[in-house]
């Protein structure tokens, strides 16, 4: 539901330019997984994995020189349903200006 393209990283190779102080976290349904989001603006940033707790997940578009459009295709996963399966695909499809 929140959208973000989401990509993996070692907990211990995650670092903040700015903002940190800002960051607050939200814990779902059984409390086990940390979310956390800006106080400020409410933009997700990242969150610890729960089928790998040395891992975060981190929002592609709160990284340094990233963007979402840099990927030409991004699965999309039911994690309505627990199993986070793919489910289809979304492509980024440039169109000339001119």
């Amino acid at each position: 539901m929140r959208g973000a393209v989401a990509v993996s990283v070692e907990a211990g190779d995650i670092s903040f330019d700015r903002g940190e102080e800002a960051l607050t976290v939200y814990r779902f349904n059984t409390g086990v997984v940390e979310h956390y989001f800006c106080s400020k603006c409410g933009i997700y940033t990242h969150h610890r994995r729960r089928s790998n707790p040395n891992q975060y997940r981190v929002n592609a578009a709160c990284l340094k020189g990233v963007s979402p459009f840099d990927f030409d295709e991004v699965p999309v996963l039911d994690g309505i349903n627990g199993s986070y399966r793919i489910v289809g695909y979304l492509r980024f499809v440039p169109t000339s200006t001119g």
